[in-house]
């Protein structure tokens, strides 16, 4: 379908030879956040196979409300890292994607020592070394981020 402009301030969907015409609600620009959107929606239909949607309806609702503009700017995400080990579980919250993976290559290497002879070395690469040792971890320990949007103005004046 492409859009057929009326006189006035109308907008019509071109349908098929013979189908109505529809009225397109264009007062919002649904395609500068397009990208958001799609992402916000694959992590509500991600995490509804795990039965945990709080944090991902909330940020589709954001996304939402940020696309309506009815946010002025997008406030910092703060990175939750959560690492489950076989003696427990670390919760740290990160201020970027960067940070996070340096706290998790971390602790991947501090830990280095009990994988097997034959993987060698920790590699310098973070990426990689992480890839590693959680493949070789596989069931008994993991790793999660969560991007968390700040939502509260306390930093407001």
């Amino acid at each position: 379908m492409k859009p057929v402009k009326t006189q006035g301030y109308l907008t019509l969907d071109q349908c098929e030879v013979g189908k109505p015409v529809f009225p397109m609600d264009m007062e919002i620009p649904i395609y500068k956040g397009c990208g958001k959107l799609l992402a916000a929606a694959k992590q509500v239909v991600s995490n509804w196979e795990q039965g945990d949607l709080a944090a991902a309806v909330r940020d589709l609702d954001f996304c939402i409300k940020e696309i309506e503009g009815k946010v002025a700017e997008r406030p910092r995400d703060v990175i939750l890292l959560v690492i489950e080990f076989r003696n427990g579980r670390n919760f740290l919250a990160c201020e970027d994607m960067e940070r996070a993976i340096d706290e998790l290559y971390e602790f991947v290497e501090e830990y280095w020592h009990e994988m097997p002879a034959d993987v060698g070395q920790i590699p310098s690469d973070k990426l990689k070394a992480i890839e590693l040792y959680y493949k070789e971890k596989e069931g008994e320990e993991s790793y999660e981020m969560q991007a968390l949007a700040l939502l509260s103005g306390r930093d407001e004046d």
